[in-house]
């Protein structure tokens, strides 16, 4: 049996990206027989978080330990290149969104861009958005819904979410100019979210466990452009995405040139009214939204999360442990 360590980080200023593609990958290495740990290295878990992973079966430790005994160490962290030296390459899976890794490892994943572009070296590269992890939550709601007329007569429903954190508030500055021209609009911010929503009449939810069910009922979902719209796409569900974070603003527009998506550019920045408009013009085209919904789901089936933890167990070797 394998030892597989996930080494992820999480926060307000780094949001929960990261830790929900560690649960998801831990849950499909669990399910092969791996034994996983999970060690945040900045942050702490959510209690959803946590909760979903105990339930797939994954050892949450203490923060920072550094155990040089398990068969593989995957690092799915901002700048893996700070801890990645620890490790045997050889033994070594990293997350590079960036095109960033100096380093040498045995497995390279780049989920967010088509290629990766590296400067360092890898053993085998996975890229593309086939090697996206989903949390199960999310595959097991796809095609829950029609693409369309899911909301009856009246108005569509929009659900607005910037993920966890939202550290530059995009919420309040996007919502509240929404909430005046879109009646069925429902905000969801997550639980370490600290802005000051003064969305008006919008109905504001904070950190809900049934965020995947909510998701795939809406007509719309206005996201931020990093692991959520994955999430959403997996729904196939149409999105207009907005960067939060500045490792957002190189993934946004390529993803929404494949059609599974509109990029509207920076959320800290765009003009609100700019976002109305668009949201506004997408849900008066019908067609269009049909099409993004059933591109999404073509081009993120869910099966991310497997592709990579086959492609990690293929090549792991045991680490000679000592025995008492």
């Amino acid at each position: 049996m394998h030892v597989i360590r996930l080494v992820a980080a999480g926060g307000p200023a780094i949001g929960h990206g990261h830790i929900a593609r560690a649960i998801a990958l831990g849950s499909a290495l669990v399910g092969r027989g791996a034994t996983v740990e999970l060690d945040l290295l900045a942050g702490t878990l959510t209690p959803g978080e946590l909760s979903r992973a105990t339930a797939a079966g994954l050892a949450v430790l203490e923060g920072g330990a550094f155990t040089p005994e398990a068969d593989v160490v995957v690092m799915d962290v901002p700048n893996p290149a700070a801890e990645a030296w620890r490790y045997a390459p050889d033994r070594l899976v990293v997350f590079d969104d960036r095109d960033a890794f100096p380093g040498r490892a045995a497995v390279v994943v780049q989920p967010s861009q088509p290629a990766w572009s590296g400067p360092g070296e890898a053993g085998t590269v996975l890229a593309g958005y086939r090697y996206v992890p989903i949390d199960a939550a999310y595959v097991e709601r796809r095609g829950m819904a029609a693409l369309t007329g899911m909301s009856g007569p009246g108005h569509p429903r929009v659900v607005v979410c910037f993920g966890g954190s939202d550290p530059a508030d995009v919420t309040n500055r996007v919502a509240g100019a929404l909430a005046a021209t879109t009646p069925s609009l429902e905000v969801v911010v997550g639980a370490s979210y600290h802005g000051a929503f003064t969305g008006g009449a919008a109905a504001l939810v904070r950190d809900p466990a049934d965020l995947p069910g909510r998701l795939a009922t809406a007509d719309l979902a206005i996201v931020g452009a990093g692991t959520m719209k994955f999430e959403v796409a997996c729904l196939g569900r149409p999105a207009v995405l907005l960067a939060v974070a500045d490792d957002q603003l190189p993934v946004g527009p390529p993803y929404a040139a494949t059609g599974a998506a509109a990029y509207l550019g920076d959320g800290r920045t765009i003009s609100p009214a700019a976002v109305t408009a668009a949201v506004e013009g997408l849900l008066a085209d019908k067609v269009r939204l049909e099409a993004m919904g059933r591109t999404a789901a073509e081009l993120v089936d869910g099966r991310g999360a497997d592709r990579i933890a086959d492609a990690i167990l293929s090549s792991a070797r045991p680490v000679p442990r000592r025995t008492a």
